[in-house]
């Protein structure tokens, strides 16, 4: 399903999955899988979820845009998402170990990620517009390090020991 939406884009629109400001694909495929088994388990919040796009013309098609970007439409944000789910739904992510075939008839049947993604549409017609989004979104952010996520696994797993209650 999820193939065929972009496919769909790709056909009315016109469709760029990897344009000049993009970073390209850079998850690894443990990222992936993380990711997919977060949104299984219903952590991933509705912004993790969604994909923003740009499409000058997507207001409409009749009208030409004036500005200085191609027609169709450019992710700008949430490409390593898209990529994660396009590559779950290929059967070449396997969240907790499991085939696509293991999910059928739950309600985490692949078919039913493409309904968890959003698309958000901005109809910017200038590139400069589009990289100044782009900025926002992504600069100013501070990554958690290597220790500090050691540092949290290390206080769950001393929980674990000592048989804190959860409920799994």
């Amino acid at each position: 399903m999820l193939d065929k939406t972009l496919a769909d884009m790709g056909q009315d629109y016109g469709l760029d999955l990897s344009p000049d400001f993009q970073r390209g694909h850079v998850w690894t495929g443990e990222q992936q899988r993380h990711y997919i088994e977060n949104v299984m388990r219903g952590a991933v919040p509705t912004s993790g979820l969604t994909i923003q796009f740009n499409c000058p013309t997507f207001e409409s098609l009749l009208v030409k845009s004036d500005g200085d970007l191609p027609a169709g439409f450019q992710v700008m944000d949430g490409l390593q998402r898209l990529t994660a789910v396009k590559e779950f739904l290929a059967g070449n992510v396997r969240p907790f170990g499991l085939t696509l075939g293991d999910l059928e008839g739950t309600s985490f049947t692949p078919r039913g990620m493409t309904y968890r993604l959003r698309f958000a549409t901005f109809c910017f017609q200038y590139k400069l517009d589009v990289l100044d989004h782009y900025l926002a979104l992504n600069r100013g952010g501070t990554p958690h390090s290597a220790e500090e996520i050691a540092r949290v696994v290390a206080m769950r797993d001393e929980l674990i020991r000592t048989g804190a209650p959860s409920s799994r």
